[in-house]
């Protein structure tokens, strides 16, 4: 069977930008005035703006379909960071909120851990038997909010079809490595790009991809070498992208030229998503992998949250991926192409 993330949330989704692809919502401007958050990039998952923005579109989205009020609000992710929304939603508001986690660990023993209102699973089907423990605590589900993570949770599943995303990701920094520079040593990029993706490079990427894939091109094509930026980065010299980009302004090669200044003045505006052409690439290489089935939909979440819309709760999508990785530019549209969360993948 194939299905989208559309059929269980319509366009309730938000990616990186938090402006939902429903536009009957409100904007994140609007939301920012309406919580009196201050401006600036959007923020992340692990941030307390980011439950209080959440919520202001869960509460929004409830009235929209003219819901009653919320009265509990549950996170189903993969992630310490879907665990931290959590704690960030019950701090936020006094409403209850229940989190599960997940992964299938075929190596340990299936296990349902609760700490506190969020549990722990080392299977995905566990997520069953958590939402029949959350009706037994009295949960109303037709006045519950279910803020549903898309990366590795529903859209490849960790420990069964989450390969495929990260697969997705080198192959759209491959191409259009290869288109900007014919004559790149493919090997050697594929090594710098594997070595930048490492934790240890994570103070200076912020495990941002954008950052990743330029500074592997950087890097590959001569303008500083791996052991100097990582003793630059160690020394402070280099401290961020935008001294990097600095850097190696006069050693770029030609054909890197005209991509460093648009780098440069993206990363100048405060854009965290500067390589707009690497996430277009990105986003091309994912909806193969969901068309030939190498990136599945994870079935057991998508069977209980459409059990669980028809008992009347809110089911709400979110991903951290930039919309660039997830909507198509109109020349895509054009060709084709249709949103992450309306393009048809296997449910397994």
């Amino acid at each position: 069977m194939k299905a989208t993330i559309f059929d269980l949330t319509g366009d309730a989704v938000v990616y990186r930008d938090l402006e939902p692809c429903d536009q009957a919502l409100p904007r994140l401007d609007a939301l920012r005035a309406e919580l009196g958050l201050p401006g600036g990039p959007p923020p992340r998952k692990r941030d307390a703006a980011y439950a209080r923005v959440i919520l202001g579109l869960a509460r929004a989205a409830q009235a929209t379909r003219g819901g009653p009020p919320l009265a509990a609000l549950a996170v189903i992710g993969d992630t310490d960071n879907d665990r931290m929304l959590a704690e960030h939603l019950r701090a936020v508001d006094r409403l209850p909120c229940y989190g599960f986690i997940g992964e299938d660990r075929p190596v340990a023993a299936e296990a349902l851990t609760w700490h506190g209102d969020t549990a722990s699973a080392t299977r995905w089907h566990l997520v069953a038997p958590w939402a029949q423990e959350l009706s037994r605590r009295g949960v109303p589900w037709a006045a519950t909010a279910i803020l549903i993570d898309i990366d590795k949770t529903l859209l490849g599943p960790r420990g069964r079809s989450d390969g495929a995303i990260d697969d997705a990701r080198a192959e759209g920094a491959l191409a259009v490595a290869a288109e900007l520079v014919p004559e790149l040593d493919v090997p050697t990029f594929r090594r710098i790009y594997a070595e930048l993706c490492r934790r240890e490079w994570h103070g200076f990427t912020l495990d941002n991809q954008d950052y990743v894939v330029a500074t592997a091109l950087l890097i590959a094509t001569g303008a500083i070498g791996l052991d100097e930026l990582r003793a630059e980065t160690e020394s402070g010299l280099i401290g961020d992208f935008g001294t990097l980009l600095a850097t190696t302004a006069s050693r770029v090669v030609p054909s890197l030229a005209g991509l460093h200044q648009e780098l440069q003045a993206r990363v100048a505006k405060g854009d965290p998503t500067p390589f707009k052409a690497f996430r277009r690439a990105e986003l091309t290489a994912t909806l193969a992998r969901m068309a030939d089935g190498r990136l599945t939909i994870c079935g057991d979440l998508f069977e209980l949250c459409r059990e669980l819309a028809a008992r009347g709760a809110l089911l709400l999508a979110a991903s951290d991926k930039p919309a660039e990785s997830a909507l198509p530019t109109p020349t895509q549209t054009a060709a084709g192409m249709l949103p992450l969360h309306r393009t048809p993948a296997r449910v397994e």
